[in-house]
């Protein structure tokens, strides 16, 4: 990974428009507001190609066939590079959530804290020796943590890291906080997912009005700076695609300077958290087919994939406490591979444990690990090009 560029002089570059494309089976629709751009020629193929009969079942015979140990050679070189660094830094600073949302299991956590501006202190001098990405919110809310503008504000001081990114339910993204996001150049990655008060509160278990009217104000002062933060809406949603885009708090968001990931709900969206959460019985719950009886399903397909995840190298996840959990599915920190209270990020990234769980990956041995036995979150390393340049390097303008 590069490290010579430290220049803090730049502001993070707003998330460029994207076209409209159908949905596919690896990744939501992103839908770009504010300005629209005709769709390239490359774009519109794309789309008429996932439109002939028989698409995803040669998608999964792509998939099948890619993520064989035939094609490891093209992502070996990148996942070498990323080995010396974590690239970024998954920040857990609390797991409590406010949000009861019934597709996660976040209300089952017992074990629940905080991170102290000590071991954040710690962990953020250690980490700015290299740098990387810093990402706020990973298991819990991390609005919630009553010293994070303390800790965005930390930051400021370290030229090494490159981005700074915050993932939120908009609930506590109120006055006291949208100055600091926007002041500090902080991209917003918004969990919103219903857009209709009664679904919203059905599924969400909090209050609509609050969310909509902290999303409107966040939009409507960095509209105002002359060069907006990244803002991001992710729209898991029980409703239609053609009833999500009708809708008028849609239209309004779309109004502004912001992208859009939009993924009806379905067997095929909602995952089993590690085998920690119950997804058949919320399938049948809301009356959705389970998918079992699709032999093509991208989940399915997950549960069964051998090739190496790229969790193990994409990013580094911290538990509040200072512990290292394997991945961002390990909610309840079932798997962890160090604990950064007492050891050095460098020691734990590449020490014995996180190598040899690495090795096992790359031998096929993806079943040998606990965690990953029932996991349908499961997504091969090649998976490391869609977030990270051949040096190592975060893509400017992306959410990881």
């Amino acid at each position: 990974m590069k490290t010579t560029d430290t220049s803090k002089t730049q502001r993070p570059v707003v998330l460029s428009p994207a076209p409209r494309p159908v949905e596919t089976l690896e990744k939501p629709p992103f839908i770009s507001a504010k300005k629209h751009k005709k769709i390239p020629a490359k774009e519109r193929i794309k789309n008429l190609v996932k439109k002939i009969p028989f698409f995803q079942e040669m998608d999964y015979l792509r998939r099948k066939i890619h993520d064989s140990p035939l094609f490891d050679f093209s992502v070996k070189e990148l996942a070498r590079e990323l080995e010396e660094w974590p690239p970024a830094l998954l920040l857990d600073v609390t797991n409590r959530c406010n949000a009861k949302c019934v597709w996660c299991p976040n209300p089952d956590l017992t074990d629940l804290g905080a991170m102290k501006m000590d071991l954040y202190r710690k962990i953020i001098d250690d980490y700015a020796v290299r740098g990387g990405v810093v990402h706020f919110g990973t298991f819990g809310e991390p609005l919630m943590d009553k010293t994070l503008k303390e800790k965005i504000e930390y930051l400021q001081k370290f030229p090494t890291i490159k981005r700074v990114e915050v993932l939120t339910n908009a609930f506590f993204m109120n006055e006291k906080i949208i100055p600091t996001l926007l002041e500090h150049d902080v991209a917003v990655d918004i969990s919103l997912d219903e857009l209709d008060r009664e679904t919203f509160e059905d599924v969400k278990k909090m209050s609509y009005d609050v969310v909509r009217q902290n999303i409107i104000d966040l939009l409507k002062a960095n509209d105002r700076l002359h060069r907006p933060v990244p803002v991001n809406f992710r729209i898991k949603t029980l409703k239609t695609m053609a009833e999500t885009l009708d809708h008028e708090f849609f239209k309004i968001i779309e109004g502004h300077q912001c992208t859009i990931a939009l993924t009806p709900i379905d067997n095929n969206i909602i995952s089993n958290w590690a085998g920690r959460f119950d997804k058949a019985g919320f399938l049948d719950r809301y009356g959705m087919d389970s998918g079992q009886s699709v032999r093509f399903n991208h989940k399915r397909f997950n549960l069964t994939n051998t090739a190496p995840c790229t969790q193990l190298w994409k990013w580094m996840v911290v538990y509040w406490d200072g512990s290292v959990v394997l991945c961002c599915a390990d909610m309840f920190s079932s798997t962890p591979v160090g604990n950064l209270r007492e050891d050095s990020i460098r020691d734990v990234w590449g020490g014995t444990v996180l190598t040899e769980l690495r090795k096992k990956m790359i031998a096929r041995k993806r079943f040998e690990i606990p965690i990953c036995q029932n996991c349908d979150i499961h997504l091969s390393w090649h998976h490391l090009k869609n977030d990270y340049d051949s040096d190592g390097e975060p893509f400017k303008g992306k959410f990881l």
